[in-house]
């Protein structure tokens, strides 16, 4: 479950598309411990929003942290990679209709 919520952080992916991912990509799944390809989904995707509540904001943006120092302490990233945040000030269309 760890290893599906840095995923969808990290591919900017739903509850949904990160299951229906994971049961499409070896890559996803060997990422989260998995040694052999299995062609299903990991959980339904309730199941991961559950997790996530249960856990509390706080320590799932905790496990995030903890995540980035390891990949830093590893030297898989380096902190000059986190100096600079790009936002997405896209906008889409609305349902609110102005009279």
């Amino acid at each position: 479950m760890v290893g599906l919520l840095y995923l969808k952080h990290a591919f900017n992916e739903s509850d949904e598309s990160v299951c229906e991912r994971w049961a499409q990509d070896v890559y996803f799944q060997f990422f989260c411990g998995d040694d052999y390809f299995q062609p299903r989904m990991p959980c339904d995707p309730t199941n991961l929003a559950r997790f996530r509540q249960a856990l509390g904001e706080a320590s799932v943006e905790k496990l995030l942290a903890t995540t980035i120092a390891a990949a830093v302490q590893m030297k898989a990233v380096r902190p000059s990679e986190f100096e600079r945040v790009i936002v997405d000030t896209t906008v889409g269309e609305s349902d609110y209709l102005s009279d």
